[in-house]
């Protein structure tokens, strides 16, 4: 994937259709955060994924896996993220 090239509009244009909108702007905060990081080391995307569930589970007095099962039952379908996310990525 070559980060430095990736157009992030068609995809923060879709988060904020699906709203509400404090949550599509906290996303798309997040994602441009991410993206400069994958932009600078595209190795640390697997280490970020790692920290940033470590933190909310210490947070929410959670584990780790209870947070990745939390977003798990909460993310889009397998379907909708290859027929609408998946081809905004290039």
């Amino acid at each position: 994937m070559q980060w430095d090239e990736f157009d992030t509009t068609p995809l923060f244009e879709l988060i904020r259709d699906r709203g509400p909108e404090d949550d599509a702007e906290r996303t798309i905060r997040a994602f441009g955060y991410v993206l400069q990081a994958a932009r600078t080391d595209p190795a640390l995307l697997d280490h970020m994924l790692a920290a940033a569930v470590s933190l909310v589970a210490l947070e929410q007095d959670e584990t780790p896996r209870t947070i990745l099962d939390r977003v798990f039952r909460r993310s889009v379908s397998d379907e909708e993220w290859r027929l609408e996310y998946a081809p905004l990525f290039g």
